[in-house]
């Protein structure tokens, strides 16, 4: 893997730069994920961390990342002038029980402790009668489930899940790539919807979801992001969820240039 010495080239113009200035100034957190240049998570921060001010550290595979190492996740980032927000495993072993997931995600969780992650995505299992008993293994880990916030995805839109996870006070992360690629719309109807909204994850999807720049986003699409960011509450994060520099930087850009129209629009 390389080092972010060697990213220079992937460096934001000046242009890009003034952008990122004018995002810390949104009246949310904008964040971006751990994986922007090729390397660790410790690489990508320290490459991150002068653009953005809250980082999305994504664990996508549970066995890799709990045998992280501290160059994997260097004791010093805890230093960077960052907060943090962890996305949880994409591939948990829900076939084998919640017992076997709650002491995975426990594994993680203590594993980036040290950084304080102000929150936890969680792709929901198909299953809503598992949501119970798996807040409780948050609750064993130090996590209370109004941190941990369910995302839409194409395996559960949030709908089934939506009174179970009410019950058991999850908090939602809104994906609007799944959302439009998936035709989930009737998402935006749940009861206490935006009440639980702590994240939302925006890029330009195309027809399979795949995260493309903001540049990809349909005209339809950038309304519906409008809407959503004037509905969000104040101590909400959005994640640009683009896992190239280039791309990432270009979604700040739009991001911030539309952030002021709409704003001069009102």
């Amino acid at each position: 893997m390389r080092s972010t010495e060697n990213h220079a080239c992937q460096e934001p113009d000046a242009r890009t730069k003034n952008a990122l200035s004018r995002l810390r100034s949104a009246p949310f957190s904008v964040a971006a994920p751990s994986f922007a240049v090729p390397g660790t998570v410790t690489e990508n921060a320290r490459f991150l961390a002068p653009h953005f001010s809250e980082i999305g550290m994504v664990l996508f595979e549970t066995e890799s990342c709990l045998a992280y190492t501290e160059r994997d996740l260097a004791p010093d980032l805890a230093e960077l002038p960052l907060s943090w927000h962890v996305h949880l495993p994409l591939d948990l072993p829900w076939r084998q029980g919640v017992e076997k997931v709650g002491d995975r995600i426990a594994g993680l969780v203590a594993k980036v402790d040290y950084l304080r992650p102000k929150s936890y995505v969680l792709h929901p299992p198909r299953d809503a009668d598992l949501l119970l008993p798996l807040a409780e293994a948050f609750g064993r880990a130090g996590v209370d489930t109004s941190r941990v916030l369910l995302e839409n995805v194409e395996e559960s839109d949030l709908a089934a899940v939506w009174p179970r996870a009410l019950e058991a006070g999850y908090g939602a992360c809104l994906d609007i790539g799944h959302l439009l690629a998936y035709s989930q719309e009737h998402v935006l109807t749940l009861d206490r919807l935006w009440e639980k909204v702590g994240m939302l994850h925006i890029y330009g999807p195309d027809k399979n979801a795949r995260h493309q720049s903001l540049r990809a986003l349909s005209g339809a699409g950038q309304k519906l992001l409008r809407d959503w960011l004037e509905r969000l509450r104040p101590d909400a994060t959005v994640t640009i969820e683009v896992f190239r520099a280039d791309g990432l930087f270009e979604s700040a850009g739009l991001l911030a240039d539309w952030l002021e129209e709409w704003k001069e629009s009102t």
